[in-house]
């Protein structure tokens, strides 16, 4: 921090609100994910506010893996159809 300055190594909180605001159908972002975070929790809870919801088919989630490939290619093709998050 003395030669580089806070900025550099320092880091707001995720803002799951700022990012969805930032984002479009057009710029969509994704989760790299490393072991121990787990962001579920913060998607589904914005998804609730925006009526985004597994249950209405608006929210999709895929831990990818092996034989996740064609699951992943469906939902993409759906929302892009109708809308949603995956």
């Amino acid at each position: 921090t003395t030669h580089l300055g806070a900025e550099y190594v320092e880091q707001e909180p995720f803002d799951m609100e700022r990012c969805h605001e930032e984002s479009s159908n057009l710029t969509p972002f994704f989760f790299v994910l490393f072991p121990g975070v787990d962001p579920t929790s913060t998607i589904e809870a914005l998804g609730r506010q925006k009526g985004f919801l597994e249950s209405n088919g608006k929210l999709v989630n895929i831990s990818m893996g092996q034989g996740q490939e064609k699951v992943a290619i469906d939902a993409l093709n759906k929302s892009a159809q109708g809308g949603g998050w995956i």
